[in-house]
């Protein structure tokens, strides 16, 4: 079973030891990558390689297999952040294509439709009202465009 799974985190397992009975794990990351804590797992980095982490538990009991459980997430966490980033320079590049040969009138009616997703509700947005910074408003970090009362004041 640890074979398997030893299988699985390749190539970015490169070993399991115990240092003092203590069990760690190396692991190499690509270029870009993030690591992270959990409650029970903690990591240090290398002082020669920026990629190569050494991963063991807080507690000197801690077991292999929750230190594997730890590497499995990041490595699931930083390929899905990777396929997304493509994903969302793939998707940026249609949009230059529709910003390029449409009329502003079209792009103005430009939706987006996600499957599967449940349409927003008010629960879902933030409570508090949005901060105005000179006259512009900034909700949930973007700047919301002028409402039709705001254009006939301009």
């Amino acid at each position: 079973m640890v074979h398997q799974k030893l299988n699985e985190l390749r190539p970015y397992v490169t070993g399991i030891r115990f240092v003092k009975d203590l069990p760690v794990v190396d692991l190499i990351l690509r270029e870009g990558w993030s690591i992270f804590e959990s409650e029970t797992i903690t990591y240090k980095p290398s002082a020669t390689n920026p990629n190569y982490f050494m991963v063991f538990p807080k507690n000197p009991t801690g077991s292999i297999d929750s230190i594997l459980e730890q590497v499995d997430e990041i490595i699931k966490v930083n390929i899905e952040r990777e396929k997304k980033l493509i994903l969302l320079k793939a998707k940026i590049e249609e949009l230059k294509v529709l910003f390029t040969n449409k009329s502003l009138t079209e792009l103005e009616r430009l939706k987006f439709s996600i499957e599967n997703i449940n349409e927003p509700t008010l629960e879902d947005l933030n409570s508090q009202p949005p901060k105005v910074i000179s006259n512009r408003k900034i909700k949930n970090g973007l700047e919301l465009p002028p409402t039709k009362k705001e254009k006939e004041e301009v």
